[in-house]
């Protein structure tokens, strides 16, 4: 990017410069059930209160068929917005996070400064596990929703995904227990009422989910899911657009992270 002019019309710039993008996170600690479901539903909502939305999947990797994250920060891939396209999008992105982490480590730009990446939507949802988001949203303002469900195996890996933004990140999680319309209300808050526990004893962290029906088959997000979209917009993390980092220092920076992190 071009450096700031010093002049008399940057003042006025900043009035006529466009609303930054917002970064959302959802994490994905392998309860599919819940968090796929409850993740398509608020892009729906989201884009139904007029909102474009692309996810950055750090579940999938990036590959010269399907490319995603890592190509746009390596400059080969760009998105469009043409307007026979959808109002969200997913791009794969588990290399991509991983550069952008290794960048920022070795002082290049953090997540929040690559807005600019993102010209044509309002809003980006980053959805990675744990350890990825660590690095990407430490001491942010960002509250990455946590779902999760009856399933065994729910409680272990939402606790530990639960311990690692506290303790490493420093964030606090929305935590969303999406209950099974098809089960008894009491055997629903069996689980989080467990994780809640182990929080307490474990972590000193007093656990309050909400309680969300899961949705079936294609209806469309409950008032419910919309009250979540906009409450997780409340802590959303502005993505600069701005005059930090010019093209050519990112593209090095990106490079060479991306080779230190992959020997």
């Amino acid at each position: 990017m071009l450096e700031r002019p010093n002049n008399q019309a940057a003042g006025l710039m900043d009035f006529a410069a466009p609303q930054t993008p917002k970064l959302l996170a959802m994490v994905s600690h392998g309860d599919e059930h819940a968090e796929l479901p409850l993740l398509l539903r608020i892009c729906a909502a989201l884009v139904g209160f007029g909102y474009t939305v692309t996810v950055l999947d750090g579940s999938v990797l990036e590959t010269h068929d399907n490319p995603g994250l890592e190509q746009l920060l390596n400059f080969t891939y760009s998105t469009s917005n043409h307007s026979d396209l959808p109002n969200w999008s997913i791009l794969p992105a588990g290399l991509g996070l991983q550069t952008l982490s290794a960048a920022h480590r070795h002082g290049g730009p953090s997540i929040a400064e690559c807005g600019w990446f993102f010209p044509h939507e309002s809003i980006v949802i980053v959805y990675a596990n744990a350890n990825n988001l660590t690095p990407l949203l430490h001491g942010s303002s960002v509250r990455p929703l946590l779902a999760m469900s009856g399933a065994k195996a729910s409680l272990l890996t939402s606790y530990l995904a639960l311990k690692r933004l506290l303790l490493k990140a420093k964030v606090e999680p929305t935590i969303v227990n999406m209950v099974d319309a098809s089960q008894h209300k009491k055997a629903d808050m069996t689980l989080p009422t467990s994780l809640s526990d182990c929080a307490k004893y474990f972590l000193n962290y007093d656990v309050n989910p909400l309680h969300i029906l899961a949705p079936s088959g294609d209806e469309r997000p409950s008032a419910s899911i919309e009250r979540l979209s906009l409450g997780l917009l409340e802590n959303a993390m502005p993505l600069e657009s701005g005059w930090a980092y010019a093209p050519h220092h990112s593209r090095q920076s990106f490079s060479t992270a991306s080779s230190a992190g992959r020997h």
